[in-house]
């Protein structure tokens, strides 16, 4: 191994598992986790027991920031997404490895300046990191990551592509399903709840088709998966902008049908439609006896405030990523399907969302320094073998189900 010394920027709940893991598996021979607050010092004794270097630094600070990356072989940055972009181009300056489980232009931007200007950032980022020989690998989490690696695996089966849908979701389990939306929250409830409320594009019949943010939860845009090993069923409804991620693929043009899913159990989506279209996902402000509140910012807080949407520790989160590609090759028609199916660990204290998050990162870092993926400049998911990644997941115990049918 080259590479040794490893820093995690980040120690929210998806830097604490790729902690985890690192420690698990003995990736690095140095490990410094940096963060910056009153919860990241009242942790950094516990952190330091484990052998762990500790530093606080707050990622507004460039100047600390970019020294601290300097110094170390390989970062894993798991900051808030106004962030990734900065410390990527700070990373591909130093010549420092890095995995981000975050993706530099959001899975929903639908503005096409914005996406321009984006574009060329990632675009100057992407050469620098070459010129000074480091490998960015970015939006390498669960979704987007896993997905992006099972996708590319299934559309490689394929010479023409009929259809194309990929989900990626976290729920409870059923005996967790103990509260009118049949929900609890494993990662930002605010993000959550932001993701419901934001227009999403389709691909049907070769053509891009928006959907509203008002109509995301509409019946005529939700449909039922039936998950036979789970032997349940799923509500399943746009997340993304499927244009940009057939344009990730190199497909666009070429998918006829594509979609993103994410999905809840029944139920939940009957209840946010209303919720939606009656305005209580708004960011807006509206007065209340001359307070001004906003009704996203009130529902994030009500949900929070409860017990009965958390996670106590006996109960498990589950994590559900699934791919499925038909088309045909040398004229033969082909069905392909991916499929992970993951729980929390209650003994480990780490949801499915950190070891599905938080260890696909630690894999990603450990195949740099092993130099088993040393492509360089600003690379996607896509550009790692499922060979690669496959033993790994197995390893931590995360499966992946494969179907192949004529």
């Amino acid at each position: 191994m080259s590479a040794k010394k490893l820093l995690i920027l980040g120690m929210g709940l998806q830097g604490k598992g790729a902690l985890h893991d690192v420690l698990e598996h003995k990736t690095f021979t140095t490990i410094t986790v940096a963060d910056f607050g009153p919860r990241f010092e009242a942790d950094r004794a516990a952190y330091e027991a484990q052998g762990v270097r500790t530093t606080a630094v707050d990622a507004n600070d460039t100047d600390s920031l970019r020294d601290l990356i300097a110094a170390h072989d390989i970062v894993i940055e798991l900051l808030p997404v106004d962030f990734a972009m900065k410390v990527g181009r700070l990373a591909a300056a130093a010549g420092t490895h890095l995995v981000s489980s975050m993706y530099y232009i959001g899975q929903s931007m639908t503005d096409p300046t914005i996406f321009a200007q984006l574009k060329r950032e990632m675009e100057d980022i992407d050469q620098l990191a070459r010129r000074n020989g480091a490998t960015l690998l970015i939006a390498c989490g669960m979704d987007p990551g896993l997905d992006l690696v099972l996708g590319a695996d299934a559309l490689a089966h394929l010479d023409e592509i009929d259809h194309f849908y990929s989900y990626g979701a976290g729920f409870p389990e059923a005996s967790a399903c103990d509260n009118p939306i049949s929900y609890k929250f494993s990662w930002s409830p605010h993000s959550t709840l932001v993701s419901y409320n934001r227009e999403t594009r389709k691909i049907v019949d070769g053509s891009v088709v928006t959907v509203p943010a008002d109509k995301l939860f509409s019946p005529e845009n939700v449909h039922i998966l039936h998950d036979e090993t789970l032997d349940c069923d799923l509500e399943c409804y746009n997340a993304g902008n499927s244009q940009n991620f057939a344009e990730m693929f190199g497909i666009f043009g070429k998918v006829r049908n594509m979609n993103r899913f994410s999905a809840r159990k029944p139920g939940h989506c009957a209840f946010w439609d209303i919720m939606v279209r009656c305005g209580f996902l708004e960011e807006k402000e509206v007065m209340v006896k001359g307070t001004p509140v906003s009704p996203l910012e009130f529902c994030t807080a009500l949900l929070t405030s409860q017990p009965q949407f958390c996670y106590r520790k006996d109960e498990r989160d589950i994590g559900y990523i699934r791919v499925e590609a038909r088309g045909r090759k040398a004229g033969r028609p082909v069905s392909i399907t991916h499929t992970i199916i993951d729980y929390a660990d209650p003994a480990a204290g780490l949801t499915s969302m950190q070891r599905l998050v938080g260890f696909t990162v630690a894999i990603a870092a450990g195949l740099i320094a092993r130099e088993e993926l040393n492509e360089r400049g600003l690379i996607l998911p896509m550009r790692i073998p499922l060979a690669l990644i496959r033993p790994e997941l197995a390893r931590r115990n995360i499966h992946i189900a494969t179907r192949l049918e004529d």
